[in-house]
């Protein structure tokens, strides 16, 4: 195979054009358009909708908080203290699986995965959705409570 410099500028015999250009116009009804829709469609990343909502529903929750246990969660949810929040979250997860023990608590289980998640984008989608879920009964519960 020649490796030559096509239109553009682009080698001809690079992997995005190993199919000829007469051969994709037969093939596609748009012409190269299609391989344009495929490759956004494979490159469009939704993590960080997940993470934003992530991060949007925990700084509802943060403003539930006493302000020094705010300022610390807040804390551990910057970037730059990555290196602290995942020992603490595995120490929380792992605090939460031993609730057994005096001391520990199933309590410590959601709050590792919580701050876990700042971190797996897999995790984004389900927590952010549970947060919202207990946000939603926080705020129904109120409603509640203030309805004569």
């Amino acid at each position: 195979m020649k490796w030559a410099r096509g239109e553009g500028g682009v080698i001809a015999g690079s992997r995005s054009h190993m199919v000829p250009q007469a051969s994709r116009d037969k093939l596609t009804p748009c012409g190269g358009a299609a391989d344009q829709h495929l490759s956004q469609d494979m490159t469009t990343d939704t993590s960080n909708d997940y993470k934003a909502e992530l991060d949007r529903q925990l700084a509802w929750f943060e403003t539930k908080l006493s302000p020094r246990a705010a300022k610390f969660i807040g804390w551990l949810r910057k970037p730059s203290s990555r290196l602290v929040r995942i020992p603490v979250a595995i120490l929380l997860i792992a605090g939460g699986i031993f609730s057994i023990l005096p001391v520990l608590g199933l309590w410590m289980l959601p709050l590792g995965l919580v701050l876990f998640a700042q971190d797996v984008p897999m995790l984004q989608k389900p927590i952010a959705r549970m947060l919202g879920w207990i946000r939603r009964k926080w705020i129904e519960r109120e409603l509640a409570r203030s309805a004569p």
